[in-house]
């Protein structure tokens, strides 16, 4: 069965996907992607998207949707409400993204995530209330740890997250390139749960 042809639009966003994965975002300029995606006019980009910033935010809020929408799903089949541990707001953070990896396009977008979580500020994290299962996950992990003072807190959650997409974005790399990662999928995805909860818990040492 034959694929219907892409839109102008989704060329632009497939094409944009992949420089920014394989080359990075900072490296990738709007008419790299323009002429990749066989466009004459080097302002298709900015009449679809406005600027690089537009479609490297498509390209997130596309993934981010259905990783919101898997999220849910495991919040849903969890017991009766009770309390959580810090492992159990990990895997809700983890998990979701881990399943990308099977996929080329979700490789792809872990290794963009893992270039631009870094430039996330701890404020920001606020800021996700469009999402809610993942507002539910940092809530979660926020309420793993409420003793700590709040601004230790916020640095908690942002450390975390970052090792996390980190560590993912070097797994999705490996993956995409053919490199032999040095652990079995399953026993990397328990690894990283393992070192994210540990991260979010360290022993807080006051001056």
């Amino acid at each position: 069965m034959n694929r219907e042809p892409l839109s102008t639009k989704e060329k632009l966003l497939d094409v944009a996907e992949e420089l920014f994965a394989s080359r990075g975002v900072e490296a990738t300029l709007v008419g790299d992607i323009v002429q990749g995606a066989g466009q004459r006019n080097p302002s298709a980009l900015r009449y679809h998207f406005g600027s690089r910033d537009g479609v490297l935010q498509a390209i997130l809020e596309k993934h981010l949707t259905r990783i919101e929408e898997r999220r849910a799903k495991l919040l849903a089949s969890w017991p009766a409400p009770g309390p959580r541990t810090p492992r159990d707001a990990i895997e809700l953070a983890v998990v979701p993204l881990a399943e990308l990896l099977s996929t080329e396009a979700g490789r792809r977008y872990l290794r963009i995530l893992g270039q631009t979580m870094y430039e996330l500020a701890p404020d920001q994290m606020k800021g996700v209330g469009k999402y809610p299962s993942l507002s539910a996950t940092i809530d979660l992990m926020r309420g793993c740890i409420d003793t700590l003072p709040p601004r230790v807190v916020d640095e908690r959650i942002q450390g975390t997250l970052l090792l996390i997409s980190a560590m993912l974005a070097i797994r999705a790399r490996d993956m995409s390139s053919r490199r032999r990662p040095p652990l079995p999928l399953s026993t990397f995805q328990r690894n990283l749960i393992a070192m994210a909860t540990s991260t979010l818990t360290a022993p807080h040492d006051e001056p």
